[in-house]
């Protein structure tokens, strides 16, 4: 009865393991994406603060993501660990969508791949905009 226990505690304890196991992009998306994010306004205590654009830097490896502003030198999301990537349609409209959490926030951001064009498509946080990236080439 004693080994019954154990293997049954073996068994769920290896595939807790499983799942917890590192997500991994492949390695044609990887790399340095270049971009502005468009201009924009909040709007808190009925008046309305305007945003201005920014240069923004995403680079992606194999297993983390940073989000970097150019521009005022910030990054929100540091080496953020990818939580999903699921790959969506075929042939030439094949895109990746991959969502990254950050060590210190709730909320995700998620980023659509298109590998035939290149091109890295942020989605915003209301009331962000959505922002283009294309990669950047090697050097």
């Amino acid at each position: 009865m004693k080994r019954c226990f154990f293997w049954v505690f073996c068994v769920i304890f290896s595939h807790s393991l499983v799942g917890q196991a590192a997500k991994k992009l492949p390695k044609k998306l990887c790399g340095t994406f270049l971009g502005t994010q468009p201009a924009y306004m909040v709007s808190q205590h009925n008046q309305s603060i305007p945003i201005d654009s920014a240069a923004l830097s995403i680079e992606v490896s194999r297993n983390a993501v940073s989000i970097c502003y150019k521009n005022p030198g910030f990054c929100p999301v540091l080496n953020g660990s990818i939580t999903a990537v699921k790959k969506m349609g075929k042939g030439r409209n094949k895109t990746w969508n991959v969502q990254v959490r950050s060590v210190n926030s709730l909320i995700l951001e998620e980023l659509i791949f298109n590998s035939k064009t290149k091109v890295l498509i942020r989605t915003g946080v209301f009331p962000q905009p959505n922002t283009l990236l294309k990669k950047s080439r090697k050097k």
